[in-house]
C-alpha cells in the first residue's frame, strides 16, 4: 500500500521535466550515442528478423524443427527435388500464404509440444497448391515430349541373384502445337480430366469426367455405382467440393517423398554394387528380412545381423567383407523405409506413378469405369490398353541380356492397335512372321517376359501361390485386362 501511495503522490506533484539543451556538449554527446545505439539495435533486430524469416522458410526448418516430418525429409533429401525448398510447393509466394502457413505452423508446434499429432502424417495434403502454380512453373505441360527408352534392372531370388533387365519405351507425349495432336502419357494434362475419389488417399475412383472439345463432360462411373442415383452423387460431390481436376500430383504424388519397396531398394543397391551379387541368395534374404515387421530399429538391426550367422552356417565361402557391407546396406535401407515411431512404412503412402507396387494407373484404367448412354446401356470403358502409354516390356535375364530394344518406328499395323496382340500373335503364320522381322528383328522373340513363363495344369486353383512367387506384374504382362477383382469383386482375404 505504501508503494501505491507514493506513486499517487508523485502523480499529484507531476512528473519531472526533461530538458534537452543542445548547446551543452555533454547532452549532444549523449543524444548522439543514444541515437546510434538505437540504430544499431534496430539493424540487429532487422537482420535477425530477416535471418529468422529465411530460416523459417528453409527445408531444414520444415523437416527437422517444428514438424514431425523426419520420414518425409529423409526422402526429400534423396529426391530429384532436393534443391527445391519445401515452401515452393507447400506455401507459395506472398504475404497471405506466409501468414496462413505460420498460423498453421503454430498449431503444429503446439501439437509437437503436446505430442498430439497424426501418426503417420496424412497424405495427400488436401490443401496443397495446384500443380499449375508449382510443378508447371518448371515443367511445361504444353510441350510435347519424345519417347523415352527406360531400362530397369531386377534380380532373381535364385542362388546367383540372376540379373533381369526390362526395357520399355515410354510414350511421354503431350500436346504438339504444330500438329494439334495430344497423345501419350501426358495427354491427361492438356485434356481436362476430373474425378471423384471414394477414399481419403484417392486410391478408389468412383467417377471420371473427361472434358470434350465442345465443353461437355464424358462421364465414366465405377461399376459399383451403376445401381445408384449417379446424377445426385455427382451433384453432391460438386457441392462439397469433392470434384478434383487431375493434375501432375495425382500421378507424381510421391515425387519428392517416395519410399521404395524392399524389392526396389535391394535391386538398386545390387546394381550400384553396395550389395554384392556374388553372395548366394542375398537378394532373397535381404528382401525377406526387410519385409518382416519389427518393434523398432534395434530389433530390426538384431534380425539383420543374424544374416552373418546364416551365411557362416550355410555358405561359409561367402566373402566376409562383402557380407559385412551388405548387412550395413540392408540396415540403411530399413532406416529409410520404416519409421515405427510415426507408424509409417513404404506401404503407408501409395505411389501412383506407374503401377509397380500399387494400383497407380489401374485406379482408372481398369476396364471397370463405364460410360453409359441415355438408356443406361454400356457404351465404352476406360481401357487398359497398356500400349497407349508404353510398348510391350522386353525382358531378358542372365546370359540373354542382349535382347534388342522395343520398336516404335514406322506405321503400326492395325492388328497392334489393341494390347491383346501380345497374347494373340501366337497364331501368326510363318509367312506373316517375315513381316514382323521388318520392324522387330529375329531376336525380338527372345523376350523373357513372355516366353519364359509356364503355367501348372491346375493354375485355376494354384494361382495364388504362383502369384506370390512371381508377383502380379508378371501376370499382367499378358492378362492386363484381367484384374483380381474381376473374379474377387468383394476383395481378397487371407485364410484364417
Amino acid at each position: 500500500m505504501g508503494i501505491i501511495k507514493s506513486i499517487r503522490e508523485r502523480i499529484k506533484k507531476g512528473w519531472p521535466t526533461i530538458t534537452i539543451d543542445l548547446s551543452q556538449r555533454s547532452q549532444r554527446v549523449k543524444l548522439m550515442v543514444g541515437g546510434l545505439g538505437t540504430i544499431v539495435i534496430a539493424l540487429v533486430l532487422l537482420a535477425g528478423g530477416i535471418q529468422g524469416y529465411v530460416y523459417s522458410e528453409s527445408s531444414e526448418f520444415c523437416g527437422t524443427v517444428c514438424h514431425s516430418m523426419d520420414p518425409q525429409y529423409a526422402q526429400f533429401e534423396a529426391s530429384a527435388h532436393a534443391n527445391v525448398e519445401c515452401v515452393k510447393c507447400h506455401i507459395g509466394p506472398g504475404l497471405v500464404p506466409f501468414v496462413e502457413a505460420k498460423i498453421a505452423g503454430m498449431r503444429q508446434v503446439y501439437g509437437t509440444l503436446t505430442n498430439n499429432f497424426n501418426r503417420p502424417i496424412k497424405s495427400p495434403i488436401h490443401n496443397l497448391r495446384p500443380a499449375r502454380e508449382t510443378c508447371e512453373t518448371c515443367h511445361t505441360p504444353t510441350s510435347f515430349r519424345d519417347n523415352v527408352i527406360k531400362t530397369v534392372s531386377h534380380y532373381d531370388n535364385d542362388e546367383t541373384n540372376t540379373e533381369i533387365k526390362t526395357t520399355v519405351i515410354l510414350k511421354m507425349g503431350g500436346w504438339e502445337e504444330s500438329t494439334g495432336i495430344n497423345q501419350g502419357i501426358h495427354w491427361h494434362i492438356k485434356s481436362p480430366v476430373y474425378y471423384i475419389a471414394a477414399d481419403e488417399q484417392r486410391q478408389v475412383i468412383s467417377w471420371v469426367g473427361v472434358e470434350q472439345p465442345d465443353g461437355t463432360l464424358k462421364e465414366y462411373f465405377s461399376r459399383d455405382m451403376l445401381n445408384m442415383d449417379r446424377e445426385k452423387f455427382v451433384e453432391k460431390a460438386r457441392e462439397e467440393d469433392h470434384v478434383r481436376q487431375l493434375d501432375c500430383i495425382d500421378c507424381h504424388n510421391r515425387t519428392s517423398h517416395y519410399i521404395p519397396s524392399p524389392e526396389q531398394a535391394v535391386d538398386k543397391s545390387i546394381s550400384s554394387e553396395r550389395i554384392s551379387k556374388d553372395i548366394p541368395f542375398i537378394r532373397a534374404k535381404a528382401v525377406e528380412v526387410l519385409n518382416t515387421s519389427y518393434a523398432g530399429q534395434s530389433a530390426a538391426n538384431a534380425a539383420i545381423d543374424k544374416l552373418a550367422e546364416y551365411y557362416k552356417t550355410h555358405f561359409p565361402e561367402a566373402d566376409p567383407a562383402d557380407l559385412e557391407a551388405a548387412i550395413a546396406e540392408i540396415k540403411l535401407i530399413y532406416t529409410r523405409a520404416y519409421f515405427p515411431e510415426m507408424n509409417l512404412t513404404w506401404e503407408t503412402n501409395p505411389n501412383n506413378l506407374g503401377h509397380a507396387a500399387f494400383a497407380g494407373c489401374f485406379r482408372c484404367h481398369d476396364d471397370k469405369h463405364v460410360n453409359l448412354d441415355e438408356t443406361g446401356n454400356e457404351v465404352s470403358t476406360i481401357s487398359v490398353k497398356c500400349n497407349l502409354c508404353h510398348t510391350v516390356p522386353i525382358s531378358s535375364r542372365g546370359s540373354e541380356l542382349s535382347v534388342e530394344a522395343p520398336v516404335i518406328t514406322g506405321v503400326v499395323p492395325e492388328s497392334h492397335s489393341d494390347f491383346r496382340w501380345t497374347i494373340e500373335h501366337r497364331t501368326t503364320t510363318e509367312e506373316a512372321t517375315q513381316d514382323c522381322y521388318q520392324c522387330h528383328g529375329q531376336a525380338f522373340c527372345n523376350n523373357g517376359a513372355c516366353h519364359n513363363l509356364s503355367h501348372p495344369e491346375d493354375m485355376l486353383f494354384t494361382h495364388p501361390e504362383e502369384y506370390k512367387k512371381s508377383g502380379g506384374q508378371v501376370c499382367y504382362t499378358c492378362h492386363q485386362d484381367v484384374l483380381c477383382s474381376r473374379c474377387h469383386p468383394a476383395g481378397i482375404v487371407s485364410n484364417p
